[in-house]
């Protein structure tokens, strides 16, 4: 019986640690991409310090079990660290949209609420139409995915990565 928790306490560890790992890699990655230096320092060092050490306590003493915590560690540390990007949302994000009907009244309507818009004219396939940009913190996609539901549920809508702004309004809106 003390076999048994010898090994399991071993193989949790090493789940614990391959978990731990992966997560900090999904965010050393997503600071990589937009730039953000100090971050990208930080969680580099902290994540190939704990593969380093979870690798090595695999590699000791290597089993299947010991393997099947390595592996569901770093399956499960990937999802978590999908989630925790998500939930961080750390960046900006552009909006590109294209409403079918009435695009004067749903950039209006987005600039009340506190987005920063830019209307551009364009010229669709069919007829003309009017193209609304805005750059905004990727922690207000929920409002404005709400307000597009709401004034626009049918427009065509492009989102793009932002890693740098200069100058121009970026919707910062107060969580409330």
């Amino acid at each position: 019986m003390v076999q048994f928790w010898v090994v399991a306490e071993s193989v949790l560890i090493v789940f614990v640690m391959k978990f731990v790992d992966v997560a900090l890699s999904t965010l050393f990655t997503n600071f990589l991409v937009r730039g953000r230096r100090l971050y990208t320092f930080i969680f580099g060092f902290l994540e190939v310090n704990v593969y380093l050490v979870s690798l090595a306590r695999v590699l000791s003493s290597m089993t299947i079990y010991k393997m099947l915590g390595y592996a569901i560690g770093y399956s499960l540390g990937a999802l978590f660290g999908i989630w925790l990007e998500q939930k961080l949302a750390i960046g900006n994000q552009t909006w590109l949209i294209i409403p079918n009907e009435n695009p004067y009244r749903l950039a209006y309507h987005l600039r009340d609420r506190g987005f920063g818009i830019t209307t551009i004219s364009g010229s669709g396939m069919d007829s003309n139409r009017m193209v609304i940009l805005t750059t905004t913190m990727r922690k207000n996609i929920a409002l404005l995915n709400a307000s597009l539901t709401e004034l626009a549920p049918d427009a065509f809508v492009s989102v793009l990565d932002t890693r740098t702004t200069m100058g121009g309004h970026v919707t910062r809106i107060p969580r409330g």
